[in-house]
């Protein structure tokens, strides 16, 4: 059985990665500003910073995704808070999967710098919170 997919529908995911690659771009600018700032070598301290630049991203997201991908200039409440609850979902599981490969990418000290580290380690994160996101805001908060 082949699952037939709309023209409409991929090019909502075409501007929803393009929305993700621009957000993402903002997470890691924003994370590697804050390890950077604070000299960040502690995980504890890394996940901070990673749910503050997660954070940033957010607020971008929803106004990109509302005008650009979904194209819906009225919203309700009701979306805008089912919108950060799913947000919310997404900033746990990408930290959890962003922290857990920073630990694990920083057992090998010195040879990867500690920003290189922290950025693979976001693209690890967002990767894994992509999909959750499309999905839920596709059916869910832009509907």
């Amino acid at each position: 059985m082949i699952l037939k997919i709309s023209n409409k529908k991929i090019y909502e995911f075409i501007r929803f990665g393009t929305v993700g690659v621009v957000n993402t771009v903002l997470d890691l600018a924003v994370l590697n500003f804050l390890v950077y700032i604070f000299s960040v070598e502690n995980s504890l301290i890394f996940s901070i910073c990673k749910g503050i630049s997660f954070i940033v991203a957010v607020i971008n997201s929803y106004f990109m995704n509302k005008y650009f991908t979904f194209t819906k200039k009225e919203t309700t409440n009701k979306s805008f808070y089912l919108f950060v609850i799913i947000s919310l979902v997404g900033l746990v599981v990408n930290i959890v999967i962003s922290s857990v490969s920073f630990y694990f990418l920083k057992l090998y000290p010195g040879a990867i710098s500690i920003n290189l580290i922290a950025t693979v380690s976001g693209i690890i994160g967002a990767l894994f919170s992509t999909f959750i996101n499309y999905f839920s805001y596709s059916y869910f908060v832009f509907k």
